[in-house]
């Protein structure tokens, strides 16, 4: 299944740019997508699938748009 995924420019460093449409197999998760990605767990923060926010273990289906937004740190 197509997944279309944006992350930011936060995430340039591991990825060339800062969109991707991937083929993931069907069942797939956002944690899935982050790995297949080769984004840490711990700087991907808030997902969202279609402009909702979702838990990590959410299951995909073919056609979503994946948002992936950093964790914030502040002080």
């Amino acid at each position: 299944m197509n997944i279309t995924v944006t992350t930011g420019s936060w995430a340039a460093r591991y990825m060339d740019g800062d969109a991707a449409v991937l083929d993931m197999p069907e069942d797939s998760t956002p944690a899935d997508v982050i790995s297949a990605l080769g984004l840490p767990l711990d700087e991907a923060g808030i997902v969202s699938i279609n402009g909702k926010a979702v838990p990590r273990g959410h299951r995909l289906s073919d056609g979503d748009c994946l948002k992936i937004y950093p964790v914030i740190i502040g002080g």
